[in-house]
């Protein structure tokens, strides 16, 4: 009998685990799906602004409303995600679908002042690629912690620095240097 509970227990836990599994590998493929994009776009854009009038493939419009499916697509990732994790789980997710709903921003604030001709696009610009490299750092970060959360068994490994304390510590260290808004 306690066997056959044992049993139950263990393949729950699978279950669980594959879930989770799942749902970060959806997750990160969205995540990596909305970076393209943005490269993608902001590409469009540069080429079109170095020659206007003329079509190469994209045009910019079609290129943003690429990103914007491709947003979407994470911001359903992030929901079925939500249901799977914990709520640090959760927290440290949503920073990072805020950072890149802040890298879309950026794209969006720079194809504007950049159409208008103004003279903060070149700064624009600068951010955004600034902005999109600090993004690698966040989603590595992000990715390790999800890794140690999914190898991480409560009834099996030793204690060691929780998740949460991991993520604080980054979250201060980034918020000293000025990298998060």
């Amino acid at each position: 009998m306690e066997a056959d509970r044992m049993q139950v227990r263990g393949q729950r836990f699978d279950a669980r685990w594959q879930m989770r599994r799942d749902a970060y590998a959806s997750f990160f493929g969205a995540v990596e799906e909305v970076r393209t994009a943005v490269a993608h776009a902001r590409g469009v854009q540069a080429v079109h602004l170095q020659h206007p009038g003329q079509s190469f493939g994209d045009s910019p419009a079609e290129a943003r409303i690429a990103v914007a499916e491709a947003m979407k697509r994470l911001w359903f990732q992030q929901s079925l995600l939500r249901l799977s994790v914990s709520s640090l789980e959760r927290m440290s997710a949503d920073s990072l679908v805020e950072q890149m709903s802040g890298l879309v921003r950026y794209l969006d604030e720079w194809w504007g002042a950049a159409l208008s001709d103004e003279p903060s696009a070149g700064e624009l610009d600068e951010r955004l690629r600034h902005r999109s490299g600090e993004l690698i750092e966040v989603i590595d970060h992000v990715m390790q912690s999800a890794r140690d959360w999914l190898d991480a068994a409560p009834d099996v490994d030793p204690p060691r620095q929780s998740p949460w304390r991991r993520f604080w510590s980054w979250y201060h260290d980034r918020r000293l240097r000025g990298v998060l808004d």
